[in-house]
């Protein structure tokens, strides 16, 4: 190895769970990237055939269709926001371009062995968290490929089962593209509020979810102060028109997510979709892991864990995160340098910058264009990738 390398590991890998304009930053790798294009392709494939296998007739989940190379290569004919969203088309097209986004930098010559030599451990926000998992298996690049692959045939499925289980609840969320842009966002099953203590977010749900008519939950803790909620669009609302006028500090946003995730409402998935993992010939292995990988609720090392699959699918479903549980390495005091985000979307790398802000660790957008060229022509030759 270079004699460039560090005598610890200062580099931590993340990766984003969800990016609204995941399809821009999948369009921008195809376009840019050459190299990555036959992993592309063979992932859209299996997606297709997956989604051969699934009965549509009564859901109405893929209304306009899964033609995703033909809107990478036609930009025009790309469905509208609020469809890319859905959760069926979002957790397999998502992790598609996550995985395209580290891969592409493993085609443009970081080299993989050094890279996680060099890693202190990873994580992923919420379903993000598999590809920290793969990452962290060190495949040979073409093994790699094919475990992709198999991933998202898994997603697929993944997708279906999520919104699958908010039908459980008598709805089929559909958001609004014209809503997004507005302050508040389109009404969804998920939203991120600020300014507002633990505390008083408890007593706020507590005041609707006591009777029992009106389920909301904490979903995930951003940083002190901000939270995402999971909870029925009526409900949310009301907890929104609540907050505004007991609680006027509070701001509030919906998340685009047509799903409440990390929450009670997707206890159908985690029924089924361990099921279809395993029908797929999917695991993962402690004992194949080269690095620690955090898990999304306790920010635990997921390698000391018998069924990987489970506790990643039981913390996405059901349980609350937390943040800075996963990111504990680059918190203060720490000789991690560097954060590798490799996306999709810049919104979890920001999020990081926020907890690390007096660490002086550089956060990296990987999957943009100015971040890609800090990681080749900066710390590629600093670390000896």
């Amino acid at each position: 190895m270079s004699d460039k390398l560090t005598k610890e590991p200062s580099v931590f890998i993340q990766f984003a769970g969800q990016g609204v304009k995941y399809m821009e930053d999948l369009r921008r790798m195809y376009t840019t990237c050459p190299d990555i294009r036959p992993f592309i392709h063979a992932s859209i494939a299996e997606i297709k055939a997956q989604a051969s296998l699934y009965d549509d007739s009564q859901t109405h989940f893929f209304t306009k269709g899964l033609d995703v190379d033909v809107w990478i290569e036609k930009p025009e004919t790309t469905p509208e926001l609020s469809y890319l969203l859905s959760s069926p088309l979002s957790h397999p097209l998502i992790s598609l371009t996550q995985m395209a986004s580290y891969m592409s930098a493993l085609t443009e010559g970081i080299d993989q062995d050094r890279l996680l030599a060099q890693t202190h451990s990873a994580t992923g926000f919420s379903t993000g968290i598999v590809a920290a998992i793969l990452v962290s298996m060190g495949l040979p690049y073409d093994d790699l490929c094919r475990m992709a692959i198999k991933v998202q045939a898994m997603f697929f499925w993944q997708g279906v089962r999520c919104q699958e289980s908010m039908l459980t609840f008598g709805v089929n969320p559909k958001l609004v593209t014209e809503l997004y842009h507005s302050v508040e966002g389109s009404p969804s099953c998920m939203a991120s509020i600020t300014n507002l203590t633990r505390s008083k977010l408890e007593t706020a749900i507590h005041s609707f979810s006591g009777n029992g008519n009106c389920n909301i939950y904490p979903a995930y803790e951003l940083f002190p102060g901000r939270w995402i909620v999971s909870g029925l669009p009526d409900d949310l609302s009301v907890l929104n028109q609540y907050l505004k006028k007991e609680e006027a500090q509070a701001t509030w946003r919906y998340i685009p997510s047509t799903i409440g995730a990390h929450s009670p409402f997707l206890a159908h998935a985690y029924e089924t979709s361990p099921r279809d993992a395993k029908r797929l010939g999917l695991s993962f292995n402690g004992k194949d892991m080269k690095i620690p990988v955090l898990s999304n609720d306790k920010g635990e090392d997921l390698r000391a864990l018998d069924d990987i699959i489970d506790e990643v699918m039981r913390a996405y479903f059901l349980c609350p995160a937390i943040w800075r549980k996963q990111i504990s390495p680059i918190l203060p005091p720490t000789k991690i340098r560097y954060v590798l985000d490799f996306g999709p979307g810049t919104g979890v790398a920001s999020l990081t910058e926020n907890h690390s802000a007096s660490s002086g660790i550089q956060v990296v957008r990987c999957s943009i264009p100015l971040g890609r060229k800090k990681l080749m022509e900066e710390i590629r030759p600093q670390l000896g990738l």
